[in-house]
């Protein structure tokens, strides 16, 4: 579990724009441009596509402030924008989080979900491809880290044991 923990730890540290694989670019770049325009959006996926990823490196940038799920929401504070990972894709839920986030003073909104939310919410889908497999190659083993596996079904294989 330690070089689990390791790994997320030089992964986190890294986050950055030159460390996205070319879909995360492009889930990115689609991203930043519908919060230009919208309240909020939905970045979905399968579980180890990547999308935690691009929230970190949206608040290592500074332009969102990162929680991991709807529960650890805190008041807001510059940016206005917050990311909020693994939330819920239910309709219930999605209202009762973009309320939270607004009550809480944010201005914009992010939810990663595994599945399209079922609400009326501009969507961002991340998929994986093996271009991306082998750019977080890459990454990793510049950061020190040997990946699990070279063919993997999800990142996630990559930076933890089965």
């Amino acid at each position: 579990m330690n070089r689990f923990v390791d790994t997320l730890n030089r992964i986190r540290q890294r986050a950055g724009v030159e460390w996205l694989t070319p879909s995360q670019r492009r889930a990115y770049a689609l991203l930043r441009e519908r919060l230009e325009f919208l309240d909020a959006v939905n970045l979905w996926g399968a579980h180890g596509v990547g999308k935690t990823f691009i929230g970190w490196v949206l608040h290592a940038q500074g332009v969102a402030v990162y929680t991991p799920r709807a529960a650890d929401i805190q008041p807001a504070r510059l940016p206005r924008i917050v990311v909020v990972d693994n939330a819920g894709w239910q309709r219930a839920a999605v209202r009762e989080t973009l309320h939270s986030c607004h009550a809480h003073g944010y201005d914009k909104v992010i939810l990663i979900t595994t599945e399209p939310v079922q609400e009326q919410v501009a969507s961002v889908e991340l998929q994986l491809t093996p271009d991306d497999i082998e750019q977080v190659g890459v990454n990793l083993r510049a950061a020190g880290v040997i990946p699990y596996h070279d063919a993997p079904k999800s990142l996630w294989e990559m930076v933890r044991p089965l």
